[in-house]
């Protein structure tokens, strides 16, 4: 999948999203944890900010979204040679997940 362009831009990073719900979670924590460089976890408390300073790890990201004690989380990896950032939104029906693909 490419990125997408603008004539009077640079390109635009890719943005997938789709739900899942806590045992497909838990199974891409464990993909993470296994086959990414994890480089950081944070709480989320609003579209554009982040909850104080404090890093989580993967297990801490995890277990706070399915104990319902935070509405967020953003992950920070590698991949393949990229490094990439999900968002992962609590939702009634479980979680959403909004994955970019950033250039390094």
């Amino acid at each position: 999948m490419s990125e997408p362009t603008f004539a009077d831009g640079p390109p635009v990073p890719l943005l997938v999203e789709g739900a899942v719900d806590a045992a497909a979670l838990q199974q891409l924590f464990t993909e993470l944890a296994t086959a990414a460089q994890f480089l950081g976890a944070k709480e989320k408390n609003g579209p554009t900010s982040l909850t104080g300073a404090d890093e989580l790890t993967l297990d801490m990201a995890l277990a706070r979204l399915l104990s319902g004690a935070a509405r967020a989380i953003q992950i920070r990896y590698r991949f393949d040679g990229r490094e990439w950032t999900d968002t992962i939104i609590a939702i009634p029906s479980g979680f959403r997940v909004v994955r970019c693909r950033h250039e390094i």
